[in-house]
């Protein structure tokens, strides 16, 4: 491998884009290859990169240290088994997959081939949620988590408002808790038809041993845009809320302070944004040749609740 790492992407959509836009200002890394569906319109990346519609060409270079798969969710498990087979490290955006058996077969081919599979639920790169977690991670008694996520829209054609938003809030409340739900329940706050797609608020609570608890609230009809999570301890409660703070807010006693970001250059990347930190964890994986499995256990987690709160929903 060269010392600059070498990144093909494939699709170069809203995502592709912010990946672009990313890497071209990062340092030891540079996209080597795009592929998109359709160059038309793209005349501004035909001056700077190698383009190709074969998404196949991405995968099977040898010029190419790892993959980043943009694309759209229904075709995550086709790129990404075939990545994973050709033995490149690869990122997936959210959601890994659109059910459940191509999320556990992209496990098991994972297990197989021992590849670097990283999954982009955003939120977890996120220098404040990072902060959260370290302030939090000799805590006990945590009693239960409420998660506020959505907008007006958007408004898509290969995704519901569920798969859309789901994936960010189920992330965090996962990784908090570190264990799978013991019962599921979920309910429609609001639904509509917008251009066509059904769109939706939708409520999940999620129970958990000890009778701790998730209450998720997700969705593409609010008013606003909400990134809002609140984890509540037997003594105090800490809120996550990007949209509104620059600081980590810690509750005690009903006096609110804020968690200030270090001044040590070296902790935790929080002059970073979670994209910049992504990009460079997959550098480091990459040049240190960890693969483990847990970013992709985590995801399938989420595939698998996701899948049984649509069939909750499906008649109501």
């Amino acid at each position: 491998m060269s010392q600059e790492i070498k990144i093909g992407l494939i699709g170069a959509g809203k995502w592709g884009v912010n990946y672009i836009n990313t890497i071209k200002n990062a340092d030891g890394v540079s996209i080597k290859k795009i592929a998109c569906k359709s160059i038309t319109g793209k005349d501004y990346l035909l001056r700077d990169y190698e383009i190709t519609t074969n998404w196949h060409e991405v995968i099977l270079s040898s010029a190419i240290d790892g993959i980043i798969i943009a694309s759209p969710p229904n075709t995550h498990y086709e790129i990404a088994a075939e990545s994973i087979r050709n033995g490149k490290p690869i990122i997936i955006e959210k959601p890994l997959t659109l059910n459940l058996k191509e999320a556990q077969l992209l496990l098991e081919l994972q297990e197989k081939y021992q590849t670097i599979v990283k999954v982009n639920h955003v939120y977890l790169y996120h220098p404040l949620y990072r902060l959260l977690k370290k302030k939090i991670k000799d805590k006990v008694n945590l009693k239960s988590i409420y998660t506020l996520g959505g907008n007006y829209g958007p408004f898509r054609r290969d995704v519901t408002s569920l798969w859309d938003w789901g994936p960010h809030d189920l992330s965090m409340c996962l990784e908090i808790i570190g264990e799978y739900p013991l019962k599921i329940k979920a309910e429609f706050i609001k639904k509509d038809f917008k251009h066509g797609l059904k769109s939706s608020n939708i409520k999940l609570v999620l129970n958990f041993e000890r009778g701790r608890y998730a209450e998720i609230n997700i969705g593409n009809l609010m008013q606003n845009k909400n990134r809002f999570l609140k984890i509540n301890f037997e003594d105090c409660s800490y809120i996550f809320d990007p949209i509104n703070y620059k600081k980590v807010k810690e509750i005690k006693d009903f006096e609110v302070k804020s968690i200030a970001k270090s001044r040590n250059k070296n902790d935790l990347y929080l002059e970073k944004s979670p994209l910049e930190i992504l990009i460079q964890e997959f550098m480091d994986d990459i040049r240190l040749g960890n693969n483990s499995p847990k970013e992709l256990n985590l995801a399938v987690n989420i595939v698998e609740i996701l899948e049984k709160v649509e069939e909750i929903l499906k008649d109501q």
